[in-house]
């Protein structure tokens, strides 16, 4: 059985990244006609699973069973409305992998103009089944660090 990949991995001047397309349906727009703010963090969850589900099944199967990925904080920068029938890519990026945590950052972005729709970032926590937090499995922080975007050594902590 061949898997359907609805992502793609990439690089650019800013380091690897990952875009989920989405097509903006009804469901997604509140009652003005745009996305609002909850959409926006459902369709940045939904990407970041689809991230780990295509990208990363190990860690997939795991999740759930031996540790839970909780969202800590989450913020949203928001520049152009986005509406119903729109095709929106969502554009996510490790910014960083620490012990037990990681950040994500994410541009959404309109696919046919490629203007910015929002930016946003969540910092997720990697905790056992009792809501400890714990170190990121190996197979998970490997593929968050390849996805990190190039650092200089003067960067480095």
């Amino acid at each position: 059985m061949t898997s359907i990949l609805l992502g793609k991995l990439g690089r650019d001047e800013k380091g690897g990244f990952y875009d989920y397309p989405i097509r903006i349906t009804l469901t997604e727009t509140n009652i003005e006609g745009t996305v609002s703010h909850d959409q926006y963090a459902r369709l940045f969850g939904k990407a970041r699973e689809m991230f780990i589900l295509e990208h990363i099944p190990k860690a997939a199967v795991s999740m759930g069973q031996t540790y839970f990925l909780q969202t800590r904080s989450a913020s949203y920068d928001f520049r152009k409305n986005c509406r119903f029938g729109e095709l929106m890519i969502v554009r996510l990026r490790v910014l960083r992998v620490g012990n037990s945590s990681f950040e994500i950052g994410a541009e959404f972005i309109d696919a046919q103009a490629k203007d910015l729709y929002a930016t946003g970032k969540q910092v997720i926590v990697c905790t056992d089944l009792k809501g400890s937090p714990m170190e990121i499995p190996d197979t998970l922080r490997t593929i968050l660090i390849e996805a990190l975007p190039p650092i200089s050594s003067d960067q480095q902590k």
